[in-house]
């Protein structure tokens, strides 16, 4: 087994806050150095670049999405050593077992709680690739908290926007559009992601329910199926009941 102590963390996710907070709870240890990107691409460029211990990676994500971004790591001499794990809201055993075949060393699931995102990722390590060197620095629990507890203000004034976009997309889905079918599978996935990290459990369930009803329907439409009234129906009340939910989270 490598015994190189952990130093260098490249996290690439296109939410910014979700960027934005890894940054905070994994910087608290000072032997750490944080690096984070929006895409897939960019990952690629920043890998070959920075050369990091370990690269946490977003499964979904627009362009190139994060097994994309993994099989062409794995491509490339210069990154193909590098330890992936995935951090994902899709985290159930099966898709667990699919990620560690294409070769990834582990999955942090999303939601996660930023307290103890340092620790997941050292089990990860220990376990998978190297003897870390990482001291608790949690002292400073309450920065990180303070700043989770910024985002989440902004998270709620951005999906409050989101939800009246969803509302106006679902009025349009009747034609079976794959754009807007897209736009709407992955605005639903960010909240869905969101959400529950930030503490507002009822507005990440409807955005996980909107995410599914979404998914059906691009299953039906790939199939050639017609758009069924109730369909379109319970699409435009998942989404006011989205839009209720981020109003009563806002008054709490």
């Amino acid at each position: 087994m490598n015994a190189t102590p952990l130093r260098t963390v490249l996290y690439v996710d296109d939410e910014p806050d979700i960027r934005t907070i890894v940054q905070i709870a994994l910087s608290i240890s000072n032997e750490l150095t944080v690096h984070t990107t929006e895409s897939g691409t960019h990952a690629l460029e920043l890998a070959r670049e920075l050369k990091p211990d370990v690269l946490l990676l977003d499964v979904m994500m627009p362009g190139l999405d994060g097994p994309g971004t993994l099989q062409k790591m794995r491509a490339d001499p210069a990154t193909a050593h590098i330890p992936i794990i995935f951090v994902t809201a899709k985290a159930m055993p099966q898709e667990i077992a699919q990620f560690r075949e294409m070769g990834a060393v582990g999955v942090i699931p999303k939601p996660f709680d930023p307290m103890e995102l340092i620790n997941q990722l050292r089990t990860l390590w220990e376990s998978n690739v190297a003897e870390p060197e990482l001291a608790d620095h949690y002292a400073n629990k309450a920065t990180v908290q303070r700043h989770v507890t910024q985002l989440a203000g902004r998270f709620l004034q951005r999906t409050r926007d989101e939800a009246a976009l969803l509302y106006t997309l679902a009025e349009h889905a009747g034609d079976g559009d794959p754009i807007v079918l897209e736009q709407m599978g992955r605005l639903a996935h960010k909240i869905y992601g969101s959400g529950s990290m930030f503490g507002y459990a009822a507005v990440s369930a409807c955005a996980s329910d909107l995410e599914s009803l979404v998914e059906v329907r691009v299953r039906n439409a790939r199939a050639g199926g017609a758009v069924e009234p109730g369909e379109l129906l319970n699409l435009v009340e998942c989404t006011e009941r989205l839009a209720k939910a981020v109003e009563a989270a806002d008054v709490i």
